[in-house]
């Protein structure tokens, strides 16, 4: 779910799944979903972050069988080159977007992130964020030279110290994070986390466990309505994954690997 806010007259944000539905097609590439939150003005920011993530999803379909968390740091560095190039065209100099890029497989989740879009992870009563900020509020805080409180208020919350588009060489983050029945994800941009706590979040989670909120896309709309409704603003948007089986989902690779041995 993506909104542009209440004080913006377009939306900067872009988001997409590659959710494979064919037993065959998902032992070979699990389930990818994508976030970015872009910058540079009208134009510039929504091309940025449509760039971003479109060029993740096609890498990360495109590649050699292989463990997603081994394909998505290639596939975000593909991404910000993507970006990076776009940027040197005239009136897009200097855009750039966040990305995050979640892909499921196994009982693992693996994260790629560059920027201050979060994913966090909801379990039980607990919501965990799962990537760190880069900003320099978040370095800061990282240091213990703020506390929460101050960070929630500092003037340079919004200045970035990594994004897609700045560096063609950009130091991708990898986050890989065990997951199980019962467990949510949720991926969002600062408008959404800005104003919506940890203990809403985990709410939504909870619901969703419950049944009180019947699907993930219920949840991830309940989210940036909240966000939106409290006068977010920056535009708005959240990835919601629900995980409703205790079954593994298969590794890249892993059914044409058994096939190959089971050969004579």
């Amino acid at each position: 779910m993506s909104d542009p806010g209440p004080f913006r007259d377009h939306n900067e944000d872009f988001v997409a799944a590659r959710v494979l539905t064919t037993p065959d097609d998902s032992w070979d590439r699990g389930p990818l979903l994508a976030l970015a939150d872009g910058m540079g003005g009208h134009a510039a920011g929504e091309v940025a972050s449509r760039l971003a993530v479109e060029a993740l999803v096609a890498t990360y379909a495109e590649a050699s069988p292989g463990a997603p968390h081994q394909l998505l740091k290639p596939a975000a560095r593909a991404a910000n080159l993507a970006v990076v190039d776009a940027s040197m065209e005239p009136g897009r100099r200097g855009m750039g977007t966040t990305l995050l890029g979640l892909a499921l497989a196994g009982t693992e989740a693996a994260i790629a992130h560059v920027g201050d879009s979060r994913a966090y992870l909801v379990r039980g009563e607990t919501c965990t964020q799962l990537t760190n900020d880069h900003s320099r509020v978040g370095e800061m805080l990282r240091m213990r030279m703020i506390t929460a409180e101050q960070a929630a208020n500092h003037p340079a919350r919004s200045q970035l110290t990594r994004s897609l588009g700045a560096d063609p060489f950009v130091q991708v983050d990898l986050v890989r994070q065990p997951v199980s029945q019962h467990d949510t994800l949720v991926l969002c941009t600062d408008g959404l986390w800005d104003v919506v706590s940890r203990p809403e979040i985990a709410e939504t989670g909870m619901g969703l466990s419950s049944g009180a909120i019947p699907t993930a896309v219920e949840a991830a709309d309940r989210l940036v309505r909240l966000a939106v409704d409290r006068g977010s603003t920056d535009n708005v948007s959240a990835v919601v994954v629900h995980l409703t089986s205790d079954q593994p989902i298969p590794p890249a690779g892993g059914r044409r690997f058994r096939l190959r041995r089971s050969r004579p």
